[in-house]
């Protein structure tokens, strides 16, 4: 099937999912996207509001199919999600938020060059995340071993 017409599907799909839960049906209901577990590199550079909306959407996609693989590079402006005490857009806490996903698989990356630059004490990081050298090296590691890329 030609790339455009590929994507017209997917359109006409997605229209439909929105029209389902905007009719009060709530989600639709999924079936696992594949036998072996995607592996997803999520990039969460942009702030707060796109690390939280970032961090909903791994949710409702493990919802879908608990058995792909997350991993969540947080550099930039939005390195704030990643340290203790930082609040959601919502009020609560995002290191909460950072445990639920830890718990269903999803693996946390902070970046060491942010927080130097920053002056940010690596102490003040989520038990959860680990440093790694750059965000942006990581990505362009992660995607070289086959994840695929996504940014919200």
């Amino acid at each position: 099937m030609p790339e455009r017409d590929r994507l017209k599907l997917l359109g006409a799909g997605l229209a439909g999912l929105g029209v389902a839960h905007a009719q009060g049906l709530g989600p639709v209901a999924g079936k696992p996207i594949s036998s072996e577990p995607w592996r997803i590199a999520m990039q969460l550079s942009d702030g707060i509001d796109q690390a939280y909306e970032g961090l909903v959407n791994i949710q409702n996609v493990l919802q879908l199919d608990p058995k792909l693989k997350f991993t969540v590079v947080g550099y930039s402006r939005a390195i704030r999600f990643l340290l203790n005490g930082t609040k959601t857009p919502t009020g609560a806490l995002f290191s909460g938020m950072i445990g639920d996903l830890a718990n269903q698989g999803v693996e946390f990356k902070a970046c060491r060059n942010t927080l130097t630059f920053l002056k940010i004490p690596t102490s003040d990081v989520v038990l959860e995340a680990t440093l790694v050298p750059a965000g942006v090296y990581e990505l362009v590691r992660l995607q070289s071993l086959g994840w695929y890329y996504i940014k919200p």
